[in-house]
């Protein structure tokens, strides 16, 4: 498997705090590894908010071969037809902002236990920051007239501002013990591993 990702679909959101545990097992050991069955779905990361910002806890991020990915009957079906744990889970996601993106460097962060990011309106301010960052920036560009959530609920979603996402592998250690200027800072949760099919 060596696709190379053009597009990141990036979902932050948060839960009902009374669900949090179930949320967890359920995103980690179904949704996310149910995502990464549809073809083209390359790769999934999980990450909660450490720094007690306002913005919702989790952030997910997924690398796409290219948007139409999002278009497939593969993926538009489990749209359609959730699992039963799904359908339950739906109703309590709440703080829900959807971004899909055009990749524009993904950088070296797969791997990373914690990560830092940014959103910025304007390509130059996303570009610099991304510059000061060396190579290991991952670089995407919100799509605008990409398709929303069709069961998302008015009272579920939440706006993340900006048009630019910029993350990049928190190197951790002292200097980097507080908050980055600017960065929402996260910590990786764990996905069950999916054995792809040849």
């Amino acid at each position: 498997m060596n696709e190379v990702a053009g597009a990141v679909l990036a979902l932050w959101n948060d839960v009902t705090p009374e669900l949090d545990a179930e949320y967890n097992d359920w995103h980690a050991n179904e949704h996310v590894p149910e995502r990464l069955e549809v073809p083209g779905m390359l790769w999934g990361r999980r990450y909660a908010n450490v720094d007690g910002s306002a913005v919702p806890r989790y952030l997910t991020l997924y690398g796409l071969r290219d948007s139409q990915v999002l278009e497939s009957a593969s993926y538009q079906r489990l749209l359609r037809e959730p699992t039963p744990a799904s359908a339950r889970m739906r109703p309590h996601l709440c703080q829900i902002s959807r971004w899909v993106c055009r990749l524009h460097a993904q950088g070296d962060f797969l791997g990373a236990d914690a990560l830092a990011v940014w959103t910025f309106e304007a390509e130059a301010e996303a570009r610099g920051q991304a510059r000061q960052e060396e190579s290991d920036a991952l670089l995407a560009e919100r799509i605008p007239d990409a398709a929303p959530l069709p069961w998302l609920s008015s009272d579920q979603a939440h706006t993340i501002r900006g048009n630019w996402l910029m993350a990049r592998r928190a190197r951790g250690g002292r200097e980097e013990s507080l908050p980055l200027r600017g960065a929402l800072m996260y910590s990786a949760l764990p996905v069950k591993a999916v054995s792809r099919r040849a």
